[in-house]
């Protein structure tokens, strides 16, 4: 499967593959934990596992949303 956009329309001079991949593991991070504290929070209050299924990605896999979110600018690239 290939994820859009592809990774020479991420990469730039300031931006390689190296910076580009390690920004999408550590956004996918990210949104796993928020994820999983979200279940057990949801653990806390006695809600039932539907009700926290529906608060999980929505089918998606987070480094697909991870890609998604540095395509459109919500997570950046911070370059030295």
């Amino acid at each position: 499967m290939m994820l859009y956009p592809n990774v020479q329309e991420m990469t730039n001079d300031k931006i390689n593959r190296y910076m580009l991949v390690i920004a999408a593991a550590k956004c996918a991070r990210r949104i796993t934990d928020k994820v999983l504290e979200e279940a057990e929070l949801a653990d806390e209050k006695n809600e039932t596992k539907a009700e926290t299924e529906e608060m999980e990605l929505a089918g998606e896999k987070p480094v697909t949303m991870a890609i998604d979110m540095l395509s459109s600018g919500e997570c950046k690239i911070i370059t030295d």
